[in-house]
């Protein structure tokens, strides 16, 4: 995280060009930056908030779409979120989990946004941009344990191919280039989609990189436990609505931009004015032309947004306001 509090604006701005540069990872969802820390008003601060909890405004009974089918990531983060008594509702794609927000078929949906190992997942950010009267209302920061599995009695020896979501492949790269160099590996719609597959096709040379749980689900043996070999991974999922969560005090919020690459310093100098900082940028292109993107940009404010910040960012003339929330750290 790239703070005003510790980086000059100059060095913070050229700290975010280079990490656009190399394609460094921004991460989110700090210790310090959680906002299920209660502030206190006190006769001495009286603009304080309190500071509303991640669900303060999410309804007790609900819809939620999600990245399906059962067992994926993306269902796990949506029961952290919502618990276990709401209606979820697995869809084929993140555009799809989207696209029924924004029909009014859903309440919510829950999609995947970035991990530590694989980065950002730039399809789920494309969708979310290209999503209409949305909002993001929520975050969730899960650990990932990718778990190697296969039909019962499968030898690894044997495995000719190995099924996952491409962030899953990429997560485990290094376990599979040391344990499985020869074996094919092919992309999945999710994680638990590569489970089902294998499970169906009942092919013992076929094993699936999925959540533990899918496991059990699907009927599989577990092979091998946690291959993306780091205690570290962790994917952050966006809870998006149609309705935008209006009590001040949530500590992040997220706009979008579509500018030359060269604007980008003025605009993140503007916005990280006063107490507001930057989390992170991630960039998509615009597809019209070459150095135009689209920018996802997160921003943190310790004491909570108040309306007056939330106004003064969005009158920034490129920047598009997708919501205020906060953070449940599984």
């Amino acid at each position: 995280m790239y703070t005003k509090k510790h980086i000059p604006t100059a060095g913070r701005l050229l700290a975010v060009a280079l990490t656009l540069a190399l394609g460094m990872p921004m991460v989110a969802c700090s210790q310090e930056a959680q906002s299920s820390a209660v502030k206190e008003q006190t006769a001495t601060d009286p603009a304080s908030i309190q500071a509303p909890s991640p669900t303060a405004e999410i309804d007790d009974v609900t819809s939620v779409s999600y990245l399906g089918p059962a067992g994926t990531y993306t269902e796990e983060a949506a029961k952290l979120f919502f618990g276990d008594n709401d209606e979820l509702l697995a869809q084929e794609s993140v555009a799809d989990a989207l696209a029924l927000v924004e029909e009014g078929k859903a309440s919510y949906a829950v999609i995947p946004q970035e991990n530590t190992i694989g980065g950002p997942v730039t399809d789920y950010i494309d969708a979310l941009i290209d999503a209409k009267g949305v909002h993001v209302v929520g975050e969730v920061v899960l650990p990932i344990r990718q778990t190697l599995m296969g039909i019962p009695g499968t030898n690894l020896s044997k495995v000719k191919t190995v099924y996952s979501h491409k962030q899953g492949l990429a997560q485990s790269a290094a376990w599979l280039d040391k344990n499985l160099p020869d074996a094919e590996r092919i992309e999945a719609a999710s994680t638990a989609a590569a489970a089902q597959s294998v499970a169906e096709g009942k092919d013992e040379s076929a094993v699936a990189i999925a959540a533990p749980g899918a496991a059990g689900l699907y009927d599989l043996e577990v092979l091998q436990e946690n291959v993306s070999q780091s205690d570290t991974n962790t994917t952050r999922f966006y809870v998006i609505s149609q309705k935008e969560n209006e009590l001040e005090g949530y500590d992040r919020a997220v706009f979008v931009a579509n500018l030359d690459a060269n604007e980008l310093p003025d605009v993140l100098a503007e916005a990280c004015d006063g107490d507001t900082e930057l989390v992170c940028v991630h960039d998509r292109p615009e597809k019209s032309a070459l150095g135009t993107y689209r920018y996802v940009i997160e921003l943190v404010r310790e004491e909570g947004f108040t309306d007056e910040e939330i106004g003064r960012l969005e009158g920034i003339d490129q920047l598009t306001y997708l919501g205020k929330y906060g953070c449940i750290d599984g």
